[in-house]
């Protein structure tokens, strides 16, 4: 990539935001117009520029229930399930009732009335109880039963049969968090089963002296829970004179707000840790107790509780129940402790991960004196005798204070994807997966700056130096087991990951909207005890030392999936036709029972910011991803070679190079196996890759003058410092070393033996353009509305496209245009009055989109001599007659399909637009044959 990369896609993402803004109080403007269709548009648009944000996406769900679109349901129990939203329940509720699906509509309110409180009314106005006692007496109901205001409210007889159980843990449970503000206290609150309500807080101290708390500023929804107003406040240190802290923030329930208790001016004046060093010393082996604080999610603690019995069934789990709002968790623990396969704790109030550690590792050292501890999250999942291999590793050197496995989720320590966020296995995959780690990976420790204390082995004679948690400084937890290691590296010990063994963990499931508050704040305590603790991290990605034990897995991962032979297809990472094509033949070669071996470039560096060029990273296109199986040409082509040997590769397709070392051209050489070149663009021979100078416009293919003048002017689209002439020079050899080169149509192959005189190329048409639906003539007479579909950019004729909107406009003409995708500035064109945008489209939804738009025409305003163009195939299959200018592929398919016309390249814009408002289809007449590889074969 060029220069500037990094600032190009910051800009685009804060266009897009901007742009998603402009749509969705268009839709608005469009809803209190009483036009539903302009609405729906706009708000369709809102919905692919932002589509993780649930908001717009109801509204749409909305909109579609009120004009009785059949996708109404389904939109709305997918915004009601992903986001919990009491208005979506609702209005699913109300939608299923209509239709007459009573037990689908009572399921529905049976979800609102279980985690949410009874509403004061309904958005329009109506009475939610009426609503209510209509849907549960359909259903069968003797009634309904929920919670408003505390109190349990709804119709019908108690002890009858009633619809609704609710959940008071859930209604009563409040998000929020609490931070230091110098000498004082802020943060905010919302109340997810009540967000109509402002919350109320009660401000404790230590001597139990008690002050309402009313937040003031309402701060909106957090990018969790989008439908949940937060509420913020601040507490300065003139309303905590008198008091004693540390202080806690009781919500209406009474239980504490995360990031309480705290102590603001304890926090304002902490002072970086300092430890004597000591040399340590191995002592002899104690026994390993297992600690296990348990808050939320039955399930999740259910399993695994029962994979540490299966794994370690002589060890010690003492599970510490830190205060549980869930009868269904509390009656578990009851009930395994009955049955001796925990020893329980419990707390009568929620104290926090770190206290319920704290607490965990005391009563096990009761329970064992001197033992080491496995503390365990309540949503792990443990493989086979993992507890006894933790417990070893803690031995094995005389300084090992902790010790980590790998996992799906555990930051430093995640594999396969390093970073985290990947899957969780269930038990049988993580049993495989902790087998394989533990053949390739073996016993081996490297370490780490900090253990994850989803499973940390801690050994008993650091305990002891280290001492627990810091509960009085984290709170609810997360940074804890950080600080703690820290505290432990002054003191002279070291901290080991183990990645010879995999735990699975789901990860975040105590504490939902608030985690990413409470890590924030934690990580803040965190770099002011030990100041320096962020960039220790980085400097730990950045040297990566579980770089080759993850490779190791994930070579064994990939040995797992080897066939009678392989293919090796190289090609860029930027999506669009190429992508399109590599799927369809990686599909292809699977279905041969080969296995195709994908090798795109890894752009991304380790501080997230993106590369001009990157190691090639390999993927096969099955469900697994291999993230470590990265390999840098210029330093690892040996390691490559080896593995695409052992997997058979029988030959290598080159389908694009960008993002590559050019190093990566000498694959097919070292593995000894034939070549093929398959051209998508002229990267070949132009650093512009597409002819498109300066001047945005088709170059005309100079001379090697003409190209360095060009580049002069506008700059290379590759990062690859190579001269022109020295490209040219470059592909021609590889063309000549080449079993075969291919193009999609013939005016590519000629292009290319242009500059590569005597080359051989066959041509292979990507689609069938014998196989399409008959096209609608364009019905006579105006308006006319204009289809185009892609991603508009310079040489796909965004300024074609935007100087036609503006002569359409400023000529008054009937015509306007729908770009089913997006632009390089859609903003311009929708100022314009004369174009909508509908954002960019998944793939297989174009046809939708061009079908719906109620276009009359197709336009292609490409101006570069594209090689085939995906584009005016969709067109097509929408059913459109396709006007596009005379130039490369898809002015040869417009002619030779008949299914609309050419244009001179360069005809003004008002020109075009009298030709797009009058064009007809001729009248028919005999069709010539369709492309096919035979006939688009130049001669």
């Amino acid at each position: 990539m060029p220069p500037g990369t990094d600032a190009a896609f910051a800009r685009v993402r804060d266009r897009r935001n901007d742009e998603a803004v402009d749509a969705w109080r268009r839709a608005r403007l469009a809803i209190a117009a009483g036009d539903p269709a302009e609405a729906a548009f706009w708000l369709d648009r809102v919905c692919r520029l932002a589509p993780d944000d649930g908001r717009p996406r109801y509204e749409r769900a909305l909109l579609r229930a009120a004009t009785g679109d059949p996708e109404a349901a389904a939109a709305l129990a997918d915004i009601a399930t992903r986001f919990d939203h009491a208005g979506a329940w609702i209005a699913l509720a109300r939608l299923r009732h209509a239709a007459g699906a009573h037990d689908e509509a009572a399921a529905a309110l049976a979800e609102l009335l279980a985690r949410h409180e009874v509403p004061p009314a309904l958005d329009d106005g109506g009475r939610f109880e009426t609503l209510a006692t209509a849907i549960a007496r359909a259903a069968g109901f003797a009634g309904w039963r929920g919670i408003a205001e505390g109190r349990r409210v709804g119709d019908g007889p108690d002890g009858a049969n009633l619809l609704g159980a609710p959940d008071l843990a859930a209604i009563r449970h409040h998000d929020g968090i609490a931070v230091p503000a110098g000498q004082g206290i802020e943060g905010w609150v919302a109340h997810p089963a009540a967000p109509w309500r402002v919350p109320r807080l009660t401000l404790v101290d230590r001597a139990g002296t008690r002050r309402a708390l009313a937040p003031r500023r309402r701060l909106g929804p957090s990018d969790q829970r989008p439908f949940v107003e937060r509420h913020g406040f601040r507490i300065g240190p003139a309303r905590l004179a008198g008091l004693v802290p540390p202080f806690i923030l009781e919500t209406a329930s009474g239980a504490a707000l995360a990031g309480t208790p705290i102590d603001p001016a304890a926090l304002a004046a902490l002072k970086p840790a300092r430890i004597r060093r000591r040399r340590p010393v191995l002592p002899p082996r104690a026994p390993l107790c297992a600690v296990m604080p348990a808050y939320r999610d039955a399930a999740a603690t259910a399993d695994a509780i029962a994979s540490f019995r299966h794994a370690a069934p002589r060890c010690p789990l003492v599970v510490v129940d830190d205060a549980s709002p869930e009868p269904a968790l509390v009656r578990l623990l009851d009930e395994a402790a009955a049955a001796g396969r925990i020893a329980l704790r419990r707390h009568r109030r929620n104290r926090g991960f770190p206290a319920a550690a704290n607490a965990g590792i005391a009563a096990a050292r009761r329970l064992v004196p001197g033992c080491d501890i496995l503390l365990l999250n309540a949503d792990i999942l443990l493989p086979p005798r993992a507890p006894a291999r933790l417990h070893a590793a803690l031995y094995r050197a005389p300084d090992i204070a902790s010790v980590t496995p790998l996992s799906n989720e555990a930051t430093i320590m995640s594999y396969p994807a390093r970073q985290g966020g990947n899957p969780a296995p269930d038990l049988a995959a993580t049993t495989r997966l902790d087998a394989l780690a533990r053949r390739v990976n073996g016993a081996a420790l490297v370490d780490i700056p900090t253990a994850i204390g989803f499973c940390m082995a801690i050994r008993h004679d650091a305990l002891d130096a280290i001492g627990g948690f810091d509960a009085a400084l984290f709170a609810q937890g997360y940074g804890e087991e950080n600080d703690w290691c820290r505290r432990a590296a002054l003191a002279g010990w070291r901290h080991a990951g183990a990645p010879g063994i995999f735990v699975a963990h789901r990860g975040g499931a105590s504490f939902g909207a608030t985690t990413a508050a409470l890590c924030a704040r934690n990580l803040a305590v965190l770099e002011r005890r030990h100041p320096g603790y962020a960039a220790l991290i980085a400097a730990h990605h950045e040297a990566d030392p579980l770089r080759d034990a993850r490779r190791r897995l994930d070579l064994a991962r990939f040995a797992a999936g080897r066939r009678p032979g392989a293919v090796a297809l190289v090609a860029h990472d930027h999506g669009g036709g190429i992508a399109r094509v590599v799927a369809a033949r990686m599909a292809a070669l699977r279905d041969a029972g080969l296995r195709p071996i994908l090798l795109s470039p890894d752009l991304l560096r380790a501080d997230g910011s993106i590369a001009g060029t990157g190691p090639a990273r390999l993927a096969d296109g099955g469900a697994e991803p291999f993230p470590n199986l990265v390999f840098d040409p210029r330093t690892g082509m040996r390691a490559l070679v080896a593995l695409l040997r052992r997997e058979g590769v029988r030959h290598v397709e080159f389908h694009h190079t960008l993002g590559h070392d050019p190093a990566i051209l000498a694959l097919p050489a070292r593995l000894g196996v034939p070549a093929d070149h398959v051209v998508h663009d002229y990267a070949h021979f132009c650093k512009r890759v597409n002819l498109i100078g300066p001047a945005r416009r088709y170059c005309g293919e100079p001379g090697i003058d003409g190209c360095e003048t060009c580049l002069a002017a506008a700059g290379s689209a590759l990062a690859d410092p190579i001269a022109p002439a020295a490209l040219r020079a470059r592909s021609a050899a590889a063309f000549a070393a080449a079993r075969r080169v291919a193009a999609p149509s013939a005016d590519a192959a000629a292009r290319l033996r242009r500059h590569f005189p005597g080359l051989a190329v066959a041509v292979t048409p990507w689609e069938d353009d014998d196989d399409l639906p008959p096209p609608r003539p364009p019905a006579p007479g105006a308006p006319r509305r204009i289809a185009l579909a892609g991603g508009i950019g310079p040489a796909k004729g965004f300024d074609v496209l935007l100087a036609c909107a503006r002569d359409a406009a400023a000529r008054a003409l009937p015509l306007s245009f729908v770009l089913a995708g997006t632009s390089e500035d859609d903003a311009a064109l929708i100022a314009t009055g004369r174009v909508r945008v509908t954002g960019a489209y998944e793939e297989g939804e174009a046809q939708a989109l061009l079908r719906g738009a109620g276009a009359a025409l197709g336009f292609l305003p490409s101006i570069w001599p594209e090689t085939w163009c995906f584009a005016l195939g969709e067109l097509w299959r929408a059913g459109l007659y396709v006007l596009g200018f005379d130039i490369g592929a898809p002015a040869a398919r417009i002619r030779a399909t008949r299914r609309g016309d050419v244009l001179p390249l360069g005809l003004p814009p008002a020109r075009i637009n009298d030709i797009l408002l009058a064009w007809q289809p001729p009248a028919p007449a005999a069709r010539p044959p369709a492309l096919t590889a035979a006939s688009l074969s130049p001669a």
